[in-house]
C-alpha cells in the first residue's frame, strides 16, 4: 500500500468519521470546543504538505550546503528535479530515504539580475516561480567575509522578491537572516566549533552588522541566525560534521512555519526535539478529542471513535519519528505495550462508558476524563518508543503511571 493512501486510513479517515458520525450528536456548547480541535488536527495530517522556502543570496553563499545541512544527507547533489536558472523555478529535494522533501524556489542569484546570458528579467523569473506557489519564509544568506560587500543592493532585491510574493498571494513571508560560513573568520585556526572568545566577537560583530542592515529596509525581520554548515558525505553518509548553529536555525524555523509542515518538517530535520514537540502538540490535541466525545451521553457509542482518534494519533507520532506509516508499525507498538496492559485498556474503555449508565450526570465527566487520560498516557509511550527509542518496557511503564 502507498505511503499517501496509509494517510487517508490511519490518519484522516478517523477524523472524517468523527465529523461524520459524532459531532452532529454532540451537545451544542461541546461542539464547538471538539470541531475546533479537529480542525487543529486536520491541518497537520489532511492538509500536510512539504515546506516551502525561497533560499537566497549570492553565488557561493552557501544555499546548497545549509540544505545538505539541514537534511543531514547530500540532497542537494542526488535529490534534486533538475530547473533551468533563468525561469525561476522550485527544486524538490528529497532524503534518500524518500521519506521527506522540502521544495527551494531556486532563481538566479543575487547579483547576476544584469547577466547577459539571461533573457528573462529578475522580475519575469520570480513571477514564474510564484505563479503557483509561494515560499512559507525567506532565508537570506551572506557569507561572513561579505557582510559589508554590496549588502544594500541585495536587500533591495530581497524586498522586491517579499513584494512580489503579497502581490500574487497576499502573504507577506518572514525574512530569516543567515550569516554563513562563519568558521573562515578570524583567527583562521579556530575552525571547529564551539569557537574561542575572538572568534566569538568577529561572529557577533558580522551578525550584527547584517541585522542593522536588514532592519533598516524590512524593520519586521525575524531574526539573524550566525551558521556554519559544513559537512562531508561518503556514500551517501555523513563522515565529517562541524555544522554549528543549525540545530538553533531549524528549531526557530519551526516557528515560521505552518502546522500543515509541520510532519514533513520533523521527519527532514531528523530533530527528536522537533519531534518530540510535535508529537505532544498531536497528543493534546487528540486527548482533547477524545475527552470530549467520551463525555457525551452515548454509552458504549463512542468507544470506536476514540479508539480511532488514538491510533491516529499513534500513527501521526510513529510519522514524524521517521517511521512507514502500516499496520505492522501501529501493531508493533500496541505488542510493546503487552497483553495484559491490552486486555486492562480494553475493560477501561468499558467502565468508562458504563459509568455514563450508572452515573447519569457525574459518569459523563468522569467518562471524558478517562478518555483523556488515557490518550494522554498512549501519547507519553509512543514518544518514549517511536522518537526516543526507548525499550518496550519503558513506555508501557509510561502508559501504566498515567492511567493508574
Amino acid at each position: 500500500m502507498r505511503e499517501d493512501e496509509n494517510h487517508k486510513e490511519y490518519l484522516e479517515e478517523p477524523l472524517h468519521l468523527l465529523r461524520k458520525k459524532v459531532i452532529p450528536k454532540l451537545p451544542a456548547n461541546m461542539q464547538n470546543n471538539v470541531v475546533g480541535e479537529v480542525e487543529r488536527l486536520e491541518e497537520l495530517f489532511v492538509d500536510a504538505r512539504p515546506p516551502r522556502f525561497a533560499i537566497v543570496g549570492r553565488r557561493g553563499a552557501g544555499k546548497s550546503t545549509l540544505v545538505n545541512a539541514i537534511f543531514q544527507a547530500p540532497v542537494a547533489a542526488i535529490g534534486t528535479v533538475t530547473a533551468e536558472t533563468e525561469h525561476g523555478s522550485w527544486h524538490t529535494y528529497t532524503s534518500s530515504s524518500e521519506k521527506a522533501v522540502m521544495e527551494v524556489l531556486d532563481t538566479r542569484g543575487f547579483g547576476e539580475g544584469d547577466d547577459t546570458r539571461f533573457q528573462q528579467t529578475q522580475e519575469d523569473a520570480w513571477a514564474s516561480a510564484l505563479s503557483t506557489r509561494y515560499p512559507d519564509a525567506i532565508l537570506f544568506l551572506v557569507k561572513a567575509k561579505e557582510v559589508d560587500a554590496r549588502v544594500t543592493e541585495d536587500i533591495t532585491q530581497l524586498k522586491e522578491l517579499r513584494e512580489a510574493v503579497k502581490e500574487k498571494h497576499d502573504y507577506l513571508p518572514p525574512v530569516i537572516g543567515i550569516v554563513t560560513q562563519v568558521d573562515e573568520l578570524d583567527p583562521a585556526y579556530d575552525t571547529d566549533p564551539p569557537f574561542e572568545e575572538e572568534k566569538g566577537a568577529n561572529i557577533e560583530e558580522a551578525s550584527a552588522h547584517l541585522g542593522r542592515m536588514l532592519k533598516e529596509h524590512l524593520p519586521d525581520i525575524a531574526r539573524i541566525f550566525p551558521v556554519c554548515a559544513y559537512t562531508v558525505f561518503k556514500n551517501g553518509e555523513m563522515v565529517y560534521d562541524r555544522r554549528w548553529q543549525i540545530e538553533e536555525l531549524i528549531d526557530f524555523l519551526l516557528e515560521q512555519l505552518p502546522e500543515s509542515t509541520w510532519m514533513q518538517w520533523a521527519r527532514i530535520t531528523q530533530a527528536k526535539a522537533i519531534q518530540t514537540r510535535i508529537a505532544k502538540t498531536i497528543g493534546k490535541r487528540a486527548s482533547a478529542i477524545t475527552g470530549g466525545v467520551g463525555a457525551q451521553p452515548i454509552p458504549l457509542a463512542d468507544l470506536p471513535f476514540i479508539t480511532g482518534i488514538q491510533m491516529s494519533m499513534i500513527a501521526g507520532i510513529a510519522y514524524v519519528s521517521g517511521r512507514k506509516l502500516d499496520r505492522k508499525t501501529l501493531t508493533e507498538f500496541l505488542g510493546a505495550l503487552g497483553a495484559n496492559i491490552g486486555t486492562a485498556f480494553a475493560f477501561r474503555q468499558l467502565a468508562r462508558s458504563l459509568s455514563k449508565v450508572a452515573f447519569p450526570v457525574a459518569g459523563h465527566a468522569i467518562s471524558g476524563t478517562l478518555a483523556a487520560t488515557a490518550t494522554w498516557g498512549l501519547c507519553k509511550a509512543a514518544i518514549l518508543y517511536f522518537i526516543e527509542r526507548r525499550p518496550a518496557h519503558e513506555a508501557k511503564q509510561a502508559y501504566s503511571s498515567e492511567i493508574e
